[in-house]
């Protein structure tokens, strides 16, 4: 009887460890980001652009790094379009022109993190 409760315990902590365990963690995407030698300040930002609507074109002073969260989304850099949909991720060389719009029907999400000079301007206006 003893054998057959701890045989019993012993399947139920099992049990309960396995259902305390954390989902997995969905793949990372990673990017080496240039070192300037220059002291560097980190942005994040979220944006929300409605369907049709652009960011305009820009340039920044350092490396722009974005992953889309939902929806469509095409970026044009230097001259070059690529389209991204929810879960793609891109980045943006420092003093590259670029532009972003929403060419979907829904919100396009978007998680953005600049890596920038210390003291630079977020975007500078390109033409």
């Amino acid at each position: 009887m003893r054998i057959l409760l701890a045989s019993v315990l012993l399947v139920a902590s099992a049990a309960i460890a396995q259902a305390q365990t954390a989902p997995a963690a969905a793949p990372m995407q990673t990017y080496d980001v240039p070192m300037t030698g220059k002291p560097q300040t980190v942005y994040i930002a979220h944006r929300v652009l409605k369907p049709g609507e652009s960011i305009g074109l820009h340039t920044h002073d350092g490396e722009e790094i974005t992953q889309i969260i939902s929806g469509d989304f095409r970026v044009t850099a230097d001259g070059k379009d690529t389209d991204y949909k929810a879960g793609g991720s891109f980045t943006v060389a420092r003093g590259i022109k670029h532009d972003g719009k929403n060419v979907g029907t829904t919100d396009v999400e978007l998680a953005v993190t600049y890596v920038l000079d210390k003291g630079a301007p977020l975007r500078n206006a390109a033409q």
